[in-house]
């Protein structure tokens, strides 16, 4: 499983848009609810429901020796790969030099060695974060869960149950970017 090291993107939505879906002034809203808690909240939502970034990060990632050239990554919408390291019987981990290439797919995006994959585990390194612009139904995805979360604000903090949007209409938003499961 991938790890994510840090987000190095800005925040996905703003407190404005978030007053526009609420149909409020962003002056009328509380801004570090929206701003610390909300927005964070449903793009972590967001990326657990999908397995994809949604916001731009760094992640890392563990290959055993036997995932072969071609293998998909963990986390879906990969932007570019950082680094991939060797890792040495011993533990010491030495740049690999040789060619690779990402092939982003749709959904999830591949790491093909043109050369062949190098001998031993390896440590990958990469950007990954949804382009919007692309994939406008996660934006309102994230709205509508902004909206919701803002709107039934009191439920959520007491800890009583919240109703879900019907996910028939709600999750085929985020379908585009869903990371099919390998299981």
């Amino acid at each position: 499983m991938a790890q994510r090291i840090a987000y190095t993107g800005a925040p996905v939505l703003t407190l404005e848009q978030v007053a526009f879906q609420c149909r409020a002034e962003p002056e009328d809203l509380q801004p570090d609810l929206i701003n610390l808690i909300i927005i964070p909240g449903v793009t972590a939502q967001g990326e657990s429901k999908t397995g994809a970034a949604i916001r731009e990060a760094v992640y890392e990632e563990y290959w055993p020796s036997h995932y072969p050239s071609g293998h998909a990554l963990d986390i879906g919408q990969v932007i570019a790969i950082e680094s991939v390291l060797v890792i040495g019987n011993t533990g010491e981990e030495t740049e690999f030099a040789g060619r690779f290439q990402l092939i982003r797919g749709a959904k999830e995006s591949r790491l093909l060695f043109s050369d062949g994959r190098p001998q031993g585990a390896l440590r990958i390194r990469y950007r990954a974060g949804v382009d919007l612009q692309a994939h406008p139904g996660v934006l309102s995805w994230l709205l509508m869960a902004a909206e919701t979360a803002f709107t039934h604000r009191g439920m959520l903090i007491v800890g009583q149950t919240l109703s879900e949007v019907p996910s028939s209409f709600v999750d085929h938003l985020l379908a585009d970017i869903t990371v099919p499961p390998r299981f």
